[in-house]
């Protein structure tokens, strides 16, 4: 069955399609991965970005003396007694 199948020209021609579409897919898959690697390392980077702004903005506050936390919080918090 199989033999007859491609030694007619129609099954050869449907086998070199499935096997161009077999290559196609995975052209396509292997760009897909490619593009999650890419989109994983640039997520790697923002969160390192991010950290490293957390820690600045972090020891910029820890140097902070108590009246200028205060107004430095003041700009995000509400003061109930200033009203």
């Amino acid at each position: 069955m199989i033999a007859w199948f491609f030694a007619t020209r129609a099954g050869r021609y449907i086998a070199a399609s499935g096997a161009s579409l077999l290559v196609v897919a995975g052209f396509v898959l292997k760009l897909l991965a490619i593009g999650r690697a890419q989109e994983r390392a640039a997520q790697a980077h923002r969160n390192e970005v991010a950290a490293q702004d957390r820690k600045d903005l972090e020891n910029e506050i820890d140097a902070l003396g108590p009246a200028d936390l205060d107004r430095r919080a003041s700009r995000w918090l509400s003061d109930a007694r200033r009203r």
